[in-house]
């Protein structure tokens, strides 16, 4: 895969400018040893200056995934898509990343069998964030190292996620924050409050009552990334999802898994210098349960 970048500022080190292009200290170091650069076409190193207004063009060294893993041919429903992006409606019930129970359909290895069948070469596809085996919506993936370095060491991402969620009950304030540290422990699946745990901050906006289902929707923000976190915080102010056994969620009203979804992603793409706002339809479980005539 290759990059050309203009120098637009004064003479600067080859390497320090490719860091203000986004490259990690790892990927400055794949490029030094199985890599090539250029500068107006002439081969060079990361330790030569790069001249005001000269050309560098980078040829970055194919990723060496594990040609043993696995994968998938189930479909992908994708959103958006560009060289560098993918943008999933991941549905609920498929794990994100291959682990010892989830067996050879993931998130990562249909995107491994997608990429393949799109390129006829072996992609490392490269999850941005992550979405528990039950949760469905908008999951951003980087399909080169290049694009997950740029978005992890540097701002120009600015991704912002917003959820939708039906807890149980009645939530009567229109809008709140929870700030409750979450910890765990190592015997348990489920998160805790727990005083000496991670910060962890989360934001939501009163949407609707649903009384046949003595449920409400709420839209909600992440501050913090802790895994759980919105189930665990709904649950410590007394509304657990609907649907979530492991944190107390009604098990009654046709849903099976926690009823969430990530609905909307906002980000700024560091290749387009675009802003993308991508919205995942709900699926089919969470329409029905939304479908109440009686919603107030």
């Amino acid at each position: 895969m290759q990059f050309s970048w203009r120098n637009q500022g004064v003479a600067i080190k080859v390497a320090l400018f490719l860091q203000h292009q986004g490259f990690s200290k790892r990927l400055l170091q794949q490029l030094k040893y199985h890599g090539q650069t250029w500068i107006n076409g002439q081969p060079s190193r990361l330790i030569d200056q790069l001249p005001a207004s000269a050309q560098i063009q980078i040829k970055l060294p194919a990723e060496s995934g594990d040609p043993l893993a696995a994968l998938s041919s189930q479909p992908l429903n994708i959103l958006y898509e560009t060289a560098d992006w993918l943008v999933l409606n991941k549905p609920a019930n498929v794990a994100s990343v291959p682990g010892p129970q989830t067996g050879t359909d993931t998130i990562v290895s249909r995107v491994r069998g997608y990429l393949l069948r799109q390129h006829s070469e072996n992609v490392v596809p490269h999850l941005m964030s992550r979405l528990d085996y039950g949760t469905s919506g908008v999951l951003l993936v980087a399909k080169h190292a290049f694009a997950q370095s740029r978005a992890t060491t540097s701002d120009s991402l600015m991704r912002e996620k917003i959820y939708l969620a039906l807890v149980a009950g009645t939530v009567k304030v229109e809008h709140g924050m929870i700030s409750l540290p979450i910890g765990r422990r190592s015997d348990q699946i489920a998160g805790i409050i727990d005083l000496a745990g991670k910060t962890a901050r989360t934001e939501f906006w009163r949407q609707a009552y649903l009384p046949e289902l003595d449920a409400t929707l709420l839209k909600v923000s992440l501050h913090t990334g802790r895994r759980h976190q919105i189930r665990i915080h709904c649950q410590a102010i007394g509304h657990p999802l609907l649907g979530d056994s492991l944190y107390g969620g009604p098990m009654n009203l046709e849903i099976q898994r926690p009823a969430l979804h990530a609905w909307q992603l906002i980000f700024n793409d560091p290749f387009t210098q675009r802003k993308q706002k991508i919205t995942a339809p709900l699926p089919t479980d969470l329409q029905n349960l939304l479908k109440s005539k009686h919603s107030q």
